[in-house]
């Protein structure tokens, strides 16, 4: 374990922290965080923080912050290259100092998006681990001249704070932390979350396991803390006392290894949160002969596991591996950033063959399936189905039937505060305490077993795919594979045209990016070029979430105005494809 230089703050001089932590951190020498920092490297042992270890980071935290002149109502960037103890050691110190962290998303934003944040945000400093491209750092640094730059691997060295903290305690509606959406849609958006939204989302994910609630409980946590899902869940177990989170850089193939000696160990609660990808990625595994342990073995331990599936669909093939490998049903939830991660979740008074008859039923919906996606956490969140969700249209939130297809909304104190800079937009998915801005259609049915409301997931509103449990733009992904196609092949602008949707093909969970190419005035050459090598030269050279599975040659639909006519666009591939989409397999 860490060894601090001095005892740790005890249990009685806790009033300092903020309310939800007190109690959590009554215990300091209980075991909180194991950080798993060589996940592949086999008898590696992972760093093991006591609840004393950590708050200490977090005074030293919320002491440089104070230091560098961040302190209530001044922003500051989480510029980590992977998960780490000390992003979460500033939250606490944020929470402590009345600062706020602002993400930056690892996986994804480029320089030029990297600046775009901080100057959106007026962050005053960027807190670094070293792993993130050097540009990144010199585009925040142009973009907010004289940002106080502090690497955090510096903060295990700093001196124990004498004094405690002195703060008007943060409460309410008050700025907690800005997270952004992951901008694959568009411009990121900075969701701003407050106290209020992550004590209701504590509450709802409590209710989600509530049937476990007397369980000690384990975190494994492998998706990115920039991510709304392990910011939800981490700032939940740093308020549940005696909760434990093991923490992963990132995701590799040891997660399994790792995984399975966890529950091995436990003789409590284990929350693994996914995605559906993780299992293609255990079934690839398995194919490959290159499980990590004996399958026996691995699935004896996960079956210990409780598997937390959303940000994607989790549909029967889904359903069926995890069922398959951890012998029970996954537990799915649905939210997103705008809602602080949960609104929806399975129902915990229902049995497991109850909630397989659910899921069923959703299964069984012709013409298109739905995907179980659970109910309210009543009293905390709210959701209904409506045919509207454009104010000023007609039928705007009018509820729909039973069964009836719409549009997914939520209301609860979980929702955000709005979006950073941006009043029209918050505007336009908030109204009357409802998010009216998930871009989901879905439907209701009542549940054979006790007549209650369970809703299901269909497909999205508008020109989005689904890749890696993250929503893409097509517009998007047209314009990036467009500027491939004009420079790799050498054409003009105006001599092609060109056109992206998502459809679920190859797999019930993840669109295929199709793309539809009109190069009908190009040289022949030059077309039978594209053809032929198109789909890997691009894959090869464009950002990850833009990368094509299909092409097709043809005209492309537009309207008079030049618009593209998306519902021909698809149908085209449909009946190309001689299919009407992704056919659900048997079910479990």
């Amino acid at each position: 374990m860490i060894t601090p230089a001095e005892p740790p703050v005890s249990g009685r001089q806790l009033r300092f922290l903020p309310v939800p932590y007190r109690e959590a951190f009554s215990e300091p020498g209980a075991p909180f965080l194991f950080f798993h920092e060589n996940p592949a490297q086999p008898g590696a042992r992972p760093v093991v923080y006591t609840r004393g270890d950590f708050l200490i980071l977090a005074l030293k935290a919320a002491d440089v912050l104070k230091r560098l002149g961040i302190e209530r109502g001044v922003r500051f960037l989480n510029a980590f290259g992977a998960n780490s103890p000390m992003d979460l050691a500033f939250r606490l110190g944020a929470a402590l100092a009345g600062a706020t962290p602002v993400t930056l998303n690892w996986q994804a934003d480029t320089a030029k998006r990297a600046g775009f944040k901080a100057s959106l945000s007026m962050a005053s400093l960027i807190l670094t681990d070293g792993l993130l491209d050097p540009a990144v750092i010199e585009a925040v640094k142009a973009a907010r001249p004289g940002i106080k730059i502090y690497e955090a691997e510096r903060l295990s060295r700093e001196q124990i704070p004498r004094g405690l903290p002195e703060i008007e305690v943060p409460t309410g509606e008050a700025e907690k932390i800005i997270i952004f959406t992951s901008g694959t849609t568009g411009d990121p958006k900075g969701v701003i979350l407050t106290w209020k939204a992550y004590d209701v989302n504590t509450d709802a994910l409590r209710h989600l396991f509530s049937k476990w609630e007397r369980r000690p409980m384990e975190l494994v946590m492998v998706n990115p803390l920039h991510h709304t899902n392990s910011s939800a869940l981490a700032e939940w177990f740093l308020r549940e006392p005696g909760a434990v989170i093991h923490m992963l850089p990132r995701y590799k193939t040891a997660f399994w290894r790792i995984l399975a000696e966890i529950a091995e160990g436990s003789r409590g609660l284990v929350i693994a949160p996914c995605v559906s990808r993780h299992f293609d990625y255990l079934e690839e595994l398995d194919s490959r002969g290159e499980l990590p342990m004996e399958k026996k073995r691995l699935k004896k331990a996960l079956s210990k596991v409780s598997f937390l599936l959303g940000s994607a669909p989790v549909g029967p093939k889904t359903v069926e591996r995890v069922t398959r490998w951890s012998g029970h049903l996954p537990l799915v939830r649905f939210g997103s950033t705008e809602t602080c991660l949960q609104v929806l979740g399975s129902p915990p008074g229902l049995t497991e063959s109850q909630l397989t008859s659910a899921f069923q039923a959703g299964w069984a919906r012709t013409p298109a399936p739905g995907y179980f996606i659970g109910r309210p956490h009543f009293p905390f969140t709210e959701a209904a189905v409506v045919r509207n969700v454009v104010q000023g249209e007609n039928h705007f939130m009018e509820p729909c039937a039973e069964g009836e297809e719409g549009y997914i909304i939520a209301r609860g104190g979980n929702l955000m505060k709005g979006y950073l800079g941006d009043p029209r937009a918050t505007e336009a998915v908030l109204h009357e305490g409802w998010y009216l801005g998930f871009g989901d259609i879905g439907f209701r049915l009542k549940n054979a077993h006790d007549g209650m409301d369970d809703l299901y997931w269909v497909g999205r509103k508008s020109a989005f795919l689904i890749k890696g449990g993250a929503n893409y733009s097509c517009e998007q992904i047209a314009e990036e594979l467009a500027e491939f196609v004009r420079s790799h092949y050498s054409l003009e602008a105006g001599s092609f045209d060109l056109a992206v949707t998502g459809l679920r093909i190859d797999s019930e969970h993840e669109d295929s990016c199709c793309v539809t190419l009109d190069i009908s005035k190009v040289p022949t050459g030059v077309r039978e070029e594209i053809s032929r090598t198109f789909i890997n030269e691009a894959s090869g050279q464009v950002s990850k979430g833009c990368r094509p599975d299909r092409l097709r040659l043809g005209p492309i639909p537009r309207n008079f105005k030049g618009a593209l006519d998306l519902g021909e666009l698809k149908r085209g591939w449909l009946d190309e494809l001689g299919r009407t989409g992704f056919t659900p397999p048997a079910r479990p």
